[in-house]
């Protein structure tokens, strides 16, 4: 199967999967995409079995031609970071600073650690064997909340503008710092990069990716603001995620940090100096992408679901409970920490325990999650964190999604910051 006839049937499927949740399922359009992917591929499966026409190899075809670790991180991310990026505004960071880099930065160093210790020794004591560096591994990957699916699914719930600024802003740069995370971890396995200390790789990572963000972001500014013809700006803002994200690729610097970093300079300081008339047009591109590569990325994870490796039901049967447990565990202690902190100084007045269950429940896991799994050199442990990582996506999606609007209601969302201290 070639790669264009791979994207039609993925565009298709896609299609087919939209129309069908809207008419009956009627499920929000992540979880019904992903749900629907995962059915046709269990149904595949099951005609297979009972000596049936064999499906299943197309979409083990398709899925190989397509490489989602490749096409995200090097292609889909991109876009889909820089254009929710856009639609944030400076005012609502500022008045939450202190609360999105801590939840973006630190819940999620700390959610990392906590994931590869309680794994690692979990596992341990259930008779399978993940090495601690890989269990670090798997918790820098799992640890970033994936900003397309919880503002997705959290907006309809009815979030106040601070609370969704907060959750908005820790989801598109927790995947800057969750990279930056796992490239560190994998270099530790590999044994590679040992002459440059964690800390150094770090800065370099986060704050190269800020500095190219900016260059990128001004260098857009100068161009759509002299040209009204509507083609030159959507070339200058599609060079700019593309060219942003390859240098950044090269100079080894957080691309999804930069591409943030240059979408919140263009929505919040080019856009304004726009005419309606073509920063309309614009806007509206930028929104279907969104939309388009949203639905293509969550019927591509049902799809995964043919990549998963297999092990012996015995495992699998102890695995999959304690990988969602730990995670859920760790997501929960990573967000208390900086908020409990935070509620002891004038940056932030919260109900700590209430604003703790809502993005534990709410931080929902992605594409970038199994991206990262399956960009792992062949191992030994590759097929466990391929099968831990898939757990853990399609429970928070499924089960975390699909119940989060009967769990937090409006009324009690309002409760959860109070509005008098900035």
């Amino acid at each position: 199967m070639d790669f264009f006839l791979a994207v039609a049937m993925l565009l298709s499927l896609t299609a087919v999967f939209a129309v069908v949740n809207e008419r009956y399922l009627r499920l929000e359009p992540s979880i019904g995409l992903m749900l629907l992917a995962i059915l046709t591929t269990f149904a595949l499966a099951a005609l297979k079995l009972a000596g049936g026409y064999d499906a299943l190899s197309g979409v083990q075809a398709l899925v190989q031609e397509l490489d989602l670790s490749e096409v995200l991180l090097n292609g889909v991310l991109c876009f889909m970071l820089f254009a929710g990026s856009t639609g944030v505004k400076f005012e609502l960071l500022r008045e939450n600073e202190w609360a999105i880099l801590s939840l973006a930065i630190g819940s999620t160093i700390i959610a990392c650690g906590i994931v590869g210790a309680l794994l690692s020794w979990g596992l341990g004591l259930l008779g399978i064997e993940l090495p601690l560096v890989y269990a670090f591994v798997f918790g820098a990957l799992i640890s970033p909340t994936d900003p397309i699916a919880a503002l997705a699914i959290l907006k309809p719930v009815g979030l106040p503008k601070r609370l969704e600024a907060i959750i908005n802003g820790e989801s598109l740069f927790n995947d800057g710092v969750g990279v930056v995370l796992f490239t560190l971890a994998l270099t530790q396995v590999q044994g590679a990069g040992q002459e440059t200390s964690p800390v150094s790789l770090f800065l370099r990572e986060v704050l190269g990716g800020v500095g190219l963000g900016l260059l990128a972001g001004f260098a857009t500014h100068y161009l759509l603001l002299r040209t009204k013809d509507f083609g030159n700006q959507l070339l200058a803002t599609l060079a700019t995620v593309s060219l942003g994200y390859s240098v950044a690729l090269q100079i080894d610097v957080s691309g999804p940090i930069a591409v943030v970093v240059a979408g919140l300079l263009v929505g919040n300081v080019t856009a304004p100096r726009l005419t309606p008339e073509v920063h309309e047009p614009l806007r509206v591109f930028w929104s279907g992408i969104d939309d388009v590569l949203n639905s293509l990325l969550f019927v591509m994870i049902g799809l995964l679901v043919v990549t998963v490796h297999d092990l012996d039901q015995a495992s699998l049967i102890k695995l999959l409970p304690i990988t969602i447990l730990v995670c859920l565990i760790a997501r929960a202690i990573s967000v208390y920490v900086p908020i409990a902190v935070l509620n002891r100084t004038p940056e932030l007045d919260a109900d700590a325990v209430g604003l703790t269950k809502l993005l534990t429940w709410g931080g929902l896991r992605g594409g970038l999650a199994l991206a990262l799994a399956l960009s792992l050199p062949d191992s030994a442990q590759k097929p466990l964190i391929i099968n831990m990582t898939f757990a853990a996506v399609a429970f928070s999606v499924l089960v975390q999604g699909s119940t989060i609007s009967k769990l937090f209601q409006p009324s009690y969302l309002k409760t959860l910051l109070k509005p008098d201290r900035p």
